[in-house]
């Protein structure tokens, strides 16, 4: 959904949110608002030691060795996925990648992607409970096996009031995503983010500043077919491909 046809699908909603509010009915307080999908994955390629036994991977410790072990075949490059709802759940799917799910807490997935392909992504976070908002977590990294080294594709965040997505943080987010070189975060990874939007099918209370109840992200990832050779956030990135 181009960036301003999503705006003014939001205007709607909002403006439905606050005609139909508290005011209209009996409501005596927050109730659950819609079923959260149970943590997984399928249809996916997961790979490497963290995926063994499941559809669910164990989470890299960031804080320690980057290494993958085994690492992916020269045929493939290896991805994580961090993925949560904060406040209810979230879901990450591709036609080509497979669908993610998680729920309040991170949830983890590694895949093995063919370089020089497109995917098509659309990532979910919804609330739990009816008019208490949720903050979207979706974290995408690259491993490069030459350092090894961990390069940061993309990270979704929208934290506004109480921590909790609406249009002002959604804004700030996505203007800040579409500034960053080739759309990813580190420069020497090799994918390239584009054709990124937002929408939402509305929020409740003050309006602009009513927490989303839901907030949806849609990109394309490609994933280039040069190896990664420098480590992450090296100046000699800048110029490259």
């Amino acid at each position: 959904m181009p960036a301003l046809l999503a705006g003014a699908t939001l205007a709607l909603a909002c403006s439905g949110s606050v005609a139909s509010g508290p005011a209209g009915g009996g409501s005596s307080g927050p109730s659950p608002a819609r079923a959260i999908e149970k943590p997984g994955a399928r249809d996916a390629n997961l790979a490497g030691a963290r995926c063994k036994g499941g559809d669910l991977c164990t989470c890299r410790n960031r804080e320690g060795s980057p290494a993958e072990a085994p690492p992916p075949d020269e045929q493939h490059k290896r991805f994580e996925i961090r993925l949560a709802g904060v406040g209810g759940g979230a879901t990450l799917d591709s036609p080509t990648l497979g669908h993610f799910a998680a729920g309040a807490d991170e949830a983890c997935f590694y895949i093995d992607v063919l370089p020089g392909t497109t995917s098509d992504l659309t990532f979910t976070a919804t609330e739990a409970v009816k008019e208490s908002g949720v903050a979207p977590v979706l974290d995408i990294a690259e491993y490069g096996p030459k350092g090894p080294w961990w390069y940061d594709v993309i990270n979704v965040r929208c934290e506004g009031p109480s921590s909790k997505c609406n249009r002002d943080a959604a804004d700030a987010w996505s203007a800040e995503a579409k500034g960053r070189k080739r759309g990813r975060v580190d420069p020497c990874g090799s994918s390239v983010i584009s054709h990124l939007t937002w929408d939402t099918s509305g929020g409740v209370g003050n309006r602009e500043l009513g927490l989303f109840k839901d907030f949806t992200a849609h990109f394309t990832m490609e994933v280039k077919r040069f190896q990664t050779q420098w480590p992450p956030h090296a100046k000699e990135c800048l110029a490259g491909k």
